[in-house]
């Protein structure tokens, strides 16, 4: 933009007018396509090493379409992932049931799926995920750790309301356009598309149960023949589909975090904000994921690393206190000259701190975190009165 601005018109205008379309146009990639990664990170293809694909089925479940394919997937003898929508989720709770005991994975795909829900700021967005892991979870038992934006479309807000709720983003490769398209071209379309490590999109909505079940039964015949291999979605793309308990337990105990600032007054009020980016952060929940103790400082440390570590702390005498002391003295025996040396120590001092962090090296660093993460231990120990 600078350089821009430095040029005569009517290049001035051309350069900038280049960098806006520039930035406008990456902008629209970013938040279009999935695979390229620019708000969040997504899963768009398993392992490669060798011949294995999965299906996914978005925007379910059909009342009708969704059991004959549980059907012909069972046939198959096929395990998918499933993306349904939570405010079907909670109108069909049943069919939900049948995927979970068929042995498919179900993610998250939002509660409403709306066309807005990528204009969605951060509380709402992170509402409308909530609402959509709570209601699988309520049907199921089990917590998504899988997520799947509505229409793979991504906005800045996305990546933090995903960590707040464990979420990962598991996109595809191979994406057919299947609703409103004939099954012979959507399979002429995936067969194409299809390579190692392959996740394929296709919707178990959007057309009659028989064209369905015909679409699927001859793509995974077809896929098969070209001596391709269905794996189970959790080995292909090689994350937990569901949250375990020590997740949600950590969870729990940022929301416990961030309660006790909420609920405060005065002090409490004015740190709610900072309480909550740090209950969130990801130090703090890999802190109370790893039990930590200090079993580590039963091995003497180096004489070199206790030498360090008494300059550091020595850097702090000739600091601000000899810049007092001198001053005293200077008034004391009525000599300006002496103002100089209380500064010049507060110089020095700064010298001996870092040749004291140089001895101490990376030790230093070490014992400081483990003392950090053991003190977050006990902290939330104390406050929730139970052991993390």
């Amino acid at each position: 933009m600078g350089l821009g601005l430095s040029l005569e018109d009517p290049f001035r205008w051309f350069a900038l007018g280049l960098l806006w379309t520039g930035y406008i146009l990456i902008c629209i990639f970013g938040v279009a396509i999935l695979k390229l990664n620019f708000f969040v990170h997504a899963i768009c293809r398993g392992d490669s090493t060798e011949k294995l694909v999965t299906l996914t089925f978005d925007d379910g479940p059909s009342t009708e379409g969704t059991p004959t394919l549980l059907e012909i997937l069972k046939l198959h003898e096929i395990k998918a992932a499933f993306f349904p929508i939570g405010t079907k989720i909670k109108a069909h709770p049943e069919i939900i049931r049948q995927i979970d005991q068929d042995g498919h994975l179900i993610g998250n795909h939002t509660y409403r799926h709306n066309w807005y829900t990528n204009f969605l700021i951060s509380k709402p967005l992170n509402r409308e995920i909530q609402m959509a892991q709570e209601t699988i979870a309520a049907v199921i038992g089990k917590v998504p750790a899988y997520f799947r934006p509505p229409i793979g479309l991504t906005n800045p807000h996305l990546r933090k309301a995903l960590k707040k709720q464990g979420l990962s983003v598991v996109g595809w490769d191979v994406r057919p356009f299947d609703i409103g398209t004939k099954a012979d071209e959507v399979i002429k379309r995936v067969l194409k598309k299809i390579r190692p490590g392959s996740i394929i999109l296709l919707h178990d909505k959007g057309r009659t149960p028989a064209d369905l079940t015909r679409m699927v039964d001859e793509l995974v015949t077809k896929i098969k023949a070209r001596g391709f291999r269905f794996a189970d979605p959790e080995q292909l793309i090689g994350k937990r589909a569901y949250q375990t308990p020590e997740e949600g337990n950590r969870k729990e105990f940022f929301l416990f975090l961030q309660r006790c600032f909420a609920s405060g007054t005065g002090w409490g009020r004015l740190l709610r904000p900072f309480a909550s980016k740090l209950a969130a952060s990801s130090y703090v929940q890999q802190a109370l994921k790893e039990q930590v103790s200090l079993d580590v400082f039963k091995d003497r440390p180096s004489p070199k690393f206790f030498f360090g570590l008494g300059l550091m702390l020595f850097s702090y005498v000739l600091g601000w206190p000899m810049v007092g002391l001198f001053s005293i003295l200077s008034g004391y025996f009525r000599n300006p000259a002496l103002l100089i040396v209380g500064p010049a120590f507060y110089g020095f001092s700064h010298l001996v701190f870092l040749l004291g962090i140089f001895l101490t090296g990376r030790d230093c660093l070490k014992y400081g975190d483990i003392m950090l993460r053991w003190s977050l231990h006990k902290t939330v120990e104390k406050a929730s009165g139970r052991e993390t």
